[in-house]
């Protein structure tokens, strides 16, 4: 599967976990911005989320201008509401029931996870992100197992910083602990049907750079449960999940560059 496949399996996955579903019954869900979780909210609500920062070719970017659209939000009794500027409130309020949905830039065997954080504290979500743990919220990952990086994340982190930084191919960035239930593609697989899943390999060439070669077994009538779904997404059409004008990417020098440190492009050097 290449990774946008992997995403959309990822999403369609997550629709099918208990913890969701309960707390979208019972309680309320925060859905932290990324193009996995975005892709999941399109599913959900029909609603793409404001992209911010991202990596492509170029190195560690973000949106070339200030969009319109929220980049993260709370689903209450099936009502989704913006909170990109009252996210620390509204978190304070979360409990038991309640569910936050986040994506991350890497993960290691230990399932422990990092989001990258270009601006200062990680903005406005590196602030409420104490609150998700102390409240007693459920924290669910979705994370394509292309991020997964060899090491301890929690030695990488010590060693990682956003200042101090020579110089960076975009934005220089830190890391934030992000400690949940991690949700690949196997677990997602394991959800849309009763069988056994695991990675045998990963790359490859082209449009499958990054991607992910799974073996599944299980019963006949498992089996094409899933033969089913991986066709349906192969067939499609699958882009990059987010609000469109967000996913054009930066240039020095551009509405960006006043958050970000360490940039080689703003500092004309690459």
């Amino acid at each position: 599967m290449t990774v946008e496949e992997g995403k959309e399996i990822i999403a369609l996955g997550i629709l099918k976990h208990p913890g969701l579903i309960n707390s979208l019954e019972k309680g309320k869900v925060l859905f932290k911005g990324g193009t996995t979780v975005s892709r999941i909210t399109e599913k959900l609500l029909g609603l793409p989320l404001r992209i911010s920062g991202r990596i492509t070719k170029r190195g560690t970017v973000a949106s070339l201008k200030t969009v319109e659209g929220p980049h993260s939000i709370i689903v209450h009794q099936g009502i989704w509401k913006n909170v990109d500027e009252s996210m620390v409130e509204e978190v304070q309020k979360f409990g038991r029931n309640d569910l936050i949905v986040c994506g991350a830039n890497a993960f290691d065997a230990n399932g422990r996870a990092a989001l990258m954080a270009g601006s200062s504290g990680g903005g406005i979500v590196g602030q409420s992100i104490s609150a998700w743990y102390s409240e007693g919220a459920q924290i669910l990952i979705p994370v394509g197992i292309e991020k997964m990086i060899p090491g301890n994340l929690d030695e990488i982190i010590r060693k990682c910083g956003r200042r101090g930084k020579s110089l960076s191919w975009g934005m220089a960035v830190g890391l934030i602990p992000l400690y949940g239930e991690i949700f690949t593609e196997v677990e997602a697989i394991k959800r849309l049907a009763h069988v056994d899943c695991f990675p045998i390999g990963a790359g490859g060439l082209g449009q499958a750079q990054g991607s992910i070669t799974l073996e599944i077994w299980g019963e006949e009538g498992e089996l094409d449960k899933i033969i089913d779904i991986v066709k349906k997404v192969k067939d499609s059409d699958i882009g990059i999940s987010g609000l469109e004008e967000s996913l054009i990417e930066c240039e020095a020098i551009c509405d960006s560059c006043k958050r970000h440190i360490g940039c080689g492009y703003k500092a004309r050097r690459i």
